[in-house]
């Protein structure tokens, strides 16, 4: 089974580029396939990010029972997951450190030990920009603020973490369509990755994510 992790700073376009590839027939794990408890303290706490982060994995695990390690012809299960468990070392703020090494045997041993590979991708955006389109969804979702997302500082710290690991691939969203940040990803995937699907399209066929084509890029991989 194979994990596809979009990670990247908040406002940097995770839930538009899972919603794409869900249009395009993907399995698709977003943020809130995961059930968190509310409780005292902080959700971005050492804690509640460990938290988290057991959650994440359970749940994949449960997911790899009911849809099987293989498809039908024989390929790897496939799935795009909105975040990482590496986010939570930034999340879990001054102690997210010691979650560092714990993560990492973690996802060495799901894919030794049960075949559950997991790839990260960093969704890149221009400093400026990103601060525009934070400030954007703000007025439509204010109760992110809890989140220090109104908080430019924040953003800037958040993006120097992201920008200061190493992810397995790297796409740059600076255009107004999210549909190419697809595309790029999709080739790249399809390069370096032997057991992702064929593009049965060229990249330059497909405009926006309105475009009835993006539904035919590449076949349904449900099982």
């Amino acid at each position: 089974m194979i994990v596809i992790c979009l990670e990247g700073c908040h406002g940097s376009g995770k839930t538009e580029l899972c919603r794409l590839f869900q249009l395009a027939g993907y399995n698709v794990l977003d943020e809130a396939f995961l059930d968190m408890p509310s409780f005292s303290l902080h959700p971005q706490s050492l804690t509640m990010e460990s938290i988290w982060v057991s959650n994440w994995v359970q749940r994949l695990l449960k997911v790899q029972m009911e849809y099987g390690d293989k498809r039908k012809d024989g390929k790897d299960t496939l799935f795009i997951a909105d975040r990482s468990p590496y986010s939570a070392i930034f999340y879990a703020r001054r102690q997210g450190k010691l979650l560092d090494p714990l993560i990492a045997e973690q996802i060495r041993e799901l894919e030794e030990e049960v075949n559950l590979k997991i790839k990260t991708v960093y969704i890149r955006v221009e400093t400026s920009l990103l601060w525009k389109r934070i400030q954007e969804r703000l007025v439509r979702e204010p109760e992110r603020r809890k989140y220090r997302e109104d908080s430019k500082l924040w953003m800037e710290t958040t993006v120097d973490f992201y920008e200061n690991r190493n992810w397995d691939f790297i796409i740059d969203n600076n255009t107004q369509e999210i549909n190419d940040a697809m595309i790029s990803l999709i080739t790249q995937l399809d390069n370096q990755i032997p057991f992702f699907p064929f593009i049965s399209q060229s990249p330059s066929s497909l405009h926006s994510f309105d475009n009835p084509s993006i539904l035919k890029l590449v076949p349904p991989l449900i099982v």
